[in-house]
């Protein structure tokens, strides 16, 4: 069964959600495509942009004092041309000075003008196009677009063509659009955009499908609700609604790829007597109007903005201190434009960075390098040379072999600039720290972990030494290294987040919308992000085991990890590391760092909707970019306390565990919803200390993997020369570390063997405090790390399991313990005594003399063990994967329907 669902997950991957979306909307462009005669229809751009959109929409955009773009007119005409535009209009933000100009000069343009208009019931601004008015009605247009209603009553009195671009994307503030909005749209407006080039295929696909199911019958019901009347705004009740397309191009990038096919007939002759533009205005007025291009997604959206930010970092001017905090805006709002214009303008002082900006936007444009650049670069940069020629190589390839080339172009300069800054990084630690790496401890990391108040001393490195902070660290000189990598890459990464943002800011209204129309539902998946899962330790083990549940139901969850070595296996997503960072003071364990951009790719191609992560490594951070970039509720799975750890492997004091804290307090916060396993964590975390929600802190627990048939168990002689049946044998199996409480072994063991002078011990297991633990005990068996079906038998075999930690959140071996019907003797605290019934299973005690004293007692009860044996086989069904999975997805919000094969199965 396991390989036939893994078969199964392999095909539905071949046709993903957003392939299925391409599929589908490229079916209806074909279906457009042979509506009207190509011979009698004229190609126009309904959507576009030119220098005079210089009053933005956007906040940040108005706070900074920032236009949509500097595109000249005639460089959008020239692109708009030549990708086969056989009319002209430009459509900027509430004025149609392109096209009065243009029209001053001769040219033949449709005048056109993206009026925002008002919504005063619910506080929300949409777009409107408008085409074919005078200067004096757009003097009334721009008064009347305060009110929607007055606004559209006045278009369609004078006969002024509308349209309503991207409808799933609108300016608002209030969280809690209804969807009765569009009821209203469907009354007000008789023309509907349903491919823009800058926007997301599935909003176009639900606008499309929502479009084409009103029916008459549906308006009628509307306009009696809202008592709205159709014909006051030109919606006719009986013809289909008309659908348009245009690109929203402000960069003169794609201007003309997408557009409209407008037809005429008897075009030929006709347009020999009357001027295109108003057999456009004609074709327009009477709906014969057919869609033509490709959605790109983020893609065309991100380039779009990456084009913006480079021509932003040379030509953005200081927006001024008091205009910025006197504008109209929440404090956060000002607040990031604030580190938006210090950083824009920090990178007009480096002439090299501002230099290849510029080449960055020339490249975009369709212009190489030149000579000086490609001979005089340092060898650290030659890669970006190659990687912005094939950029501008792109430009003459079709529209989407450009995209493509583009978009890998932009990976792989992203990925060498993150290469660089690691590497320059590791440079600088080896050389300047006061700390070398491999001395590097958790208390040293701790008591580094601050800022000092003194800005000098942060910016510079050159206040007083204080070992209570970070300074000594010249970031200034840090800076001045790592100056263009950072802002490159920044600028890079910072297109891509901003277009997904754009694009999914309202992403639960999306949500909403489908659910409404019927189709096209996002679905239900998340992406499982940690640090460790092939690793020797509990915490790999235990999410191998949930993975290998999930691979095995075919479960709507993806683990990603970074790794060197790993493969990819179905719901196995694996990225290579950009870097790999180790620290012997904490083990085997690797800090492996992955490369953001391509992790976010895989999120957005996956179909996600929703974000976990396991481990408070590099992966929190990103689980946390990924749930700001694509605006999805994120999840983290807690496994370690942390407080714990630092308390039995440092000597700090209460206050600067303190810190640690107010970190994970801070972290805790912004997930949607934390899983715990055990009851002590969840009230710490519902407590004054972290204060989170109740309804946000998840119950859960780790499963047991199906142990195998007929486990034979071993005989003790096979570990312990010399032992027999009859030979009392202590076991203990884990990672070897002080934290995990394994250096009170000795004492324990000793004590008991005080009173039992044959008993033994066997221990499994690896790690840092293993050399010390084998000096304390020489005369314990060690086994060093064995095989899942080795361990098996010696949980069969021995007698009971000593559990010496106070640190572990669960206990995954109390349960592989169980499974073999061994007892197990822990202290009462965290997992153990959420898992361990006390006397029947096992022994919960609080001290290390009451440990020993239980040992004694269990050997001296011997008639008492069968029945124990019996009890700890039965916890472990509390402990299957099926419930604790079906739980762990519906706290999440993720569908737990049975795999269909297994519905079948059980039929």
């Amino acid at each position: 069964m396991i390989e036939l669902n893994l078969n199964r997950h392999r095909e539905k991957a071949v046709t993903s959600f957003r392939e299925q979306l391409h599929v589908d909307f490229q079916r209806y462009l074909t279906q457009e495509a042979v509506r009207f005669n190509p011979e009698e229809c004229l190609r126009m751009d309904f959507h576009c942009h030119d220098r005079n959109s210089d009053i933005p929409d956007e906040l940040w955009g108005r706070i900074l004092g920032l236009p949509e773009t500097w595109l000249e007119t005639r460089d959008l005409v020239k692109c708009l041309r030549g990708n086969g535009s056989d009319v002209i209009t430009i459509t900027n933000h509430n004025n149609a000075r392109s096209c009065w100009e243009l029209l001053d000069k001769g040219h033949d343009v449709v005048v056109g003008t993206e009026f925002t208009c008002h919504f005063p019931e619910y506080e929300l601004y949409v777009h409107v196009l408008t085409y074919g008015f005078t200067p004096e009605q757009e003097v009334v247009l721009n008064k009347k677009r305060r009110d929607i209603y007055d606004f559209l009553r006045y278009t369609a009195e004078h006969d002024i063509p509308v349209v309503l671009p991207h409808p799933l994307y609108f300016y608002t503030r209030n969280p809690h659009i209804r969807l009765e909005l569009f009821e209203k749209f469907a009354v007000l407006f008789q023309r509907f955009e349903v491919l823009n080039g800058h926007r997301d295929i599935w909003q176009s696909l639900l606008v499309l499908n929502w479009a084409r199911g009103l029916t008459e019958e549906k308006l009628v019901r509307y306009g009696h609700k809202h008592k709205l009347n159709p014909a006051d705004f030109a919606v006719s009740l009986r013809a289909p609604k008309v659908l348009t397309g245009g690109s929203d191009d402000h960069m003169g990038l794609s201007a003309g790829q997408c557009g409209s096919s407008l037809f005429v007939p008897n075009l030929a002759q006709r347009r020999k007597t009357t001027p295109l533009s108003q057999l456009a205005l004609e074709a327009i007025r009477a709906g014969r109007i057919a869609p033509y291009g490709h959605v790109g997604e983020n893609q065309k959206l991100s380039l779009a903005l990456l084009d913006y930010f480079a021509q932003i970092a040379t030509r953005m001017e200081d927006p001024g201190l008091l205009r910025l905090m006197l504008h109209r805006g929440e404090t956060n709002d000002k607040l990031a434009c604030f580190a938006i214009a210090n950083v824009m303008l920090e990178l007009k002082k480096h002439k090299n960075t501002q230099r290849f900006v510029g080449f960055v936007h020339d490249a975009l444009h369709g212009t190489k390098p030149g000579w000086k650049l490609r001979w005089g670069v340092s060898a650290d940069y030659k890669f970006c040379v190659k990687h912005l020629e094939t950029i501008a190589d792109s430009h003459d390839k079709p529209p989407e072999q450009a995209r493509e080339m583009v978009n890998e172009a932009i990976s792989a300069l992203f990925n060498g600039l993150t290469h660089l800054i690691a590497g320059r990084l590791g440079k600088y630690a080896s050389k300047y720290s006061e700390v070398p790496l491999d001395e590097f401890s958790t208390e040293t990391l701790i008591r580094k972990f601050e800022i000092p108040t003194q800005i000098r001393g942060l910016a510079f490195g050159k206040a007083p030494r204080d070992k209570k902070n970070i300074t000594g660290v010249n970031f200034g000189e840090l800076v001045d290294q790592l100056s263009f990598p950072l802002i490159m890459a920044g600028v890079l990464a910072g297109s891509q987040v901003a277009s997904a943002r754009v694009l999914y800011e309202n992403r639960s209204f999306l949500n909403d919308f489908a659910d409404h129309i019927g189709s096209n539902h996002h679905p239900r998946r998340a992406l499982y992000l940690t640090d460790t899962l092939r690793d020797k330790n509990g915490v790999s083990s235990s999410l191998s085991a949930k993975l290998a549940e999930i691979q095995r139901r075919d479960y709507p969850v993806d683990f990603l990890i970074c790794h060197s070595d790993a493969a990819p296996e179905p719901h196995l997503h694996v990225v290579r590391p950009i870097t790999q960072i180790t620290f012997p003071k904490f083990g085997e364990q690797q800090l492996r760092i992955p490369d953001v951009l391509e992790i976010a790719r895989i999120f957005y191609n996956g179909g996600y909707d929703r974000v976990v992560c396991s481990t408070e490594g590099p992966m929190v951070l990103v689980a946390l970019f990924l749930k700001y970039m694509f605006n999805v509720p994120a999840f983290f799975f807690m496994h370690t306390d942390w407080l714990d750890f630092v308390k039995h492997t440092t000597n700090l004091d209460h206050h600067e565990r303190d810190r640690i804290r107010r970190l994970l307090r801070a972290l805790y916060h912004q997930f949607q919803g934390v899983f715990v396993l055990n009851t002590d964590h969840r009230k710490w975390l519902t407590g004054s200390q972290i204060g989170l929600p109740e309804e946000a802190v998840h119950l859960t627990g780790h499963h047991v993997e199906p142990s195998r048939r007929n486990v034979v168990p071993v005989q003790k002689s096979e570990l312990i020369p010399g032992a027999t049946a009859a030979t009392p044998v202590l076991f203990m199996a884990g990672r070897m570390s002080k934290e995990k409480g394994v250096l009170e072994l000795p004492e324990i063991y000793k004590a008991a063997k005080q009173q039992i002078p044959d008993l033994q011990l066997v221990i499994a297991g690896s790690g840092p405090a293993e050399a010390e633990l084998r000096a304390a005990l020489p005369e314990a068996t060690f086994l060093g790390w064995v095989s899942r079906e080795r361990i098996e038998q010696i949980y069969a075999g021995l007698d009971l399991f000593v559990f010496p930690s106070q640190f572990d959140t669960f206990g995954n071996v109390i349960l592989e313990a169980f499974s073999q019907g061994m007892p197990v003797l822990a202290y009462n605290c965290k997992g153990p005594k959420d898992i361990i019934q006390n006397g029947r299973n096992g022994y919960l005690v609080d001290t290390i003399d009451e440990m020993s004293e239980r040992i004694v007692q269990h050997f001296s009860e011997r008639e008492r063990h069968a029945a124990m044996r019996r009890e700890a086989l039965l916890r472990v069904a509390d402990y299957q994967a099926e419930p604790i999975m079906r739980q762990f997805l519906g706290n999440m919000g993720l569908p737990i329907a049975e795999p269909e094969m297994e519905q079948r199965s059980a039929a």
